[in-house]
């Protein structure tokens, strides 16, 4: 299970990403890093200079000491950055020349940073790509190339008051058609809110755009240069989002911070939420061990017409174009990308691995909730990969919060969304 630290640096993490929209960012394209040379099997040799941002960076030099064990001429110097730092950090680095040799990358970060030139494309046949989660693998592509490689990952669940589905005789939902009556009964049972949803604060796309996945839309065409946020399948799921404020199962004042709705549903009064691994860890912080074993349900999200699909986020591990130990760097990435190596990170960390075959081997194996989330994994996608995606999340927030108030109709909402989205653009500079 996720610490709480793990999920304060998660957080934290996922909210840096929207501070790069503003960080003084031309337009104009440096052009994209090359492809480097195939990186050999021979040990690693050299210092490694690495960025690790949070909580990773404070823990990752236990695991590094595991690779210099194994590759006893190189010596791993990790530098812990902030993650509210780390986006500007990066860009100053990639502009000045002056970078350490690789860095931990939020994935909805990396087309950003690919889009200046300033990292290299993952050398060929470096890591096995079925290896990995899907969703994973798709975040790290950008203009089809692979600028990272996946090192953890998360995704949400249906966390439910299950004893409070069962005196009520439900079991969680499994379709669109099972929510209502599901979360009906749970307010039967006393909960003043069904289901606790994201309302326009920040972030709040990561938890709507599963709807429209899950409706079979996708939102950007086959090329990836325009985003299509204007079609029917979009609609659907947008649509079925405002179906929760209008049938009273959800509150149109959603939360805003980490934290603020698990004495809520500690009390009973929301009786389900959407959230992370991270989420039994603060749980517990507010209701105690027992209540997580007793009364907590996890399941997987309620497919749509099309999947069940979730959001997948993901840490990745880049190489600076700059990199004056290139191929130390990538082997060190190779190494991490190793399902033991993962196994353990695991146990040092929280992280759940982005190598599916980590699954199969320690405490992560036996974990049931964790198990839930596997199954999740299996279908959960990440946002758009694209350079401006950022500047369209802040949009796709604003024009959410007037769904979820009831100031806007998903088909005004997604016509404001698509005009301004074209107007930004992707970034395709191809």
């Amino acid at each position: 299970m996720f610490r709480p630290q793990a999920v304060r640096t998660l957080v934290v993490g996922l909210a840096a990403a929207l501070l790069l929209t503003g960080c003084g960012r031309t337009d104009s394209k440096q052009g994209q890093g090359s492809a480097g040379a195939p990186i050999d099997s021979s040990p690693a040799t050299g210092d490694i200079a690495v960025w690790a941002m949070g909580t990773e960076g404070e823990l990752l030099p236990k695991l590094a000491a595991r690779f210099e064990k194994a590759n006893p001429d190189a010596r791993v110097k990790v530098t812990a950055v902030p993650w509210q730092d780390y986006g500007k950090k990066v860009e100053t680095a990639i502009a000045s020349g002056d970078t350490p040799d690789a860095t931990l990358v939020g994935s909805a970060d990396l087309a950003t940073f690919a889009t200046t030139g300033g990292l290299e494309q993952v050398p060929p046949k470096l890591v096995d790509d079925s290896a990995f989660y899907p969703g994973a693998v798709q975040s790290s592509a950008f203009e089809g190339a692979r600028y990272g490689v996946p090192w953890y990952v998360e995704t949400r669940c249906l966390f439910y008051r299950k004893d409070m589905a069962r005196a009520a005789g439900m079991s969680p939902p499994k379709t669109w058609d099972d929510y209502r009556p599901f979360l009906k009964a749970l307010q039967k049972e006393g909960a003043k809110w069904g289901l606790s949803l994201p309302t326009g604060a920040a972030q709040s796309w990561q938890s709507v755009l599963p709807f429209m996945w899950q409706a079979g839309a996708r939102l950007m065409n086959e090329n990836k240069s325009e985003f299509t946020f204007d079609t029917p399948e979009a609609l659907t799921g947008l649509r079925f989002y405002q179906s929760f404020f209008a049938s009273k199962t959800v509150s149109p004042n959603g939360p805003v911070s980490l934290g603020e709705i698990e004495p809520e549903f500690v009390a009973g009064s929301t009786a389900a939420l959407i959230s992370g691994p991270w989420e039994q860890g603060l749980l517990k912080s507010a209701g105690g061990a027992s209540f997580v074993d007793d009364k907590v349900g996890i399941a997987p999200l309620p497919a749509g017409p099309a999947s069940n699909a979730s959001y997948v986020g993901s840490g990745q591990w880049a190489v600076f174009q700059n990199a004056e130990n290139r191929e130390g760097a990538w082997k060190f990435i190779r190494w991490m990308a190793r399902p033991d190596s993962q196994t353990a990170w695991y146990e040092l960390s929280g992280d759940l691995p982005a190598v599916q075959s980590a699954w199969n081997a320690g405490k992560i194996a036996t974990d049931p909730a964790l198990a839930v989330f596997r199954s999740q994994l299996k279908t959960a996608q990440p946002g758009p990969t694209a350079a401006r995606w950022k500047q369209v999340t802040a949009v796709f927030d604003a024009e959410i919060e007037k769904v979820a108030k009831g100031v806007s109709s998903p088909e005004e909402a997604l016509h404001r969304i698509q005009a301004k989205a074209s107007t930004i653009g992707t970034g395709d500079q191809r």
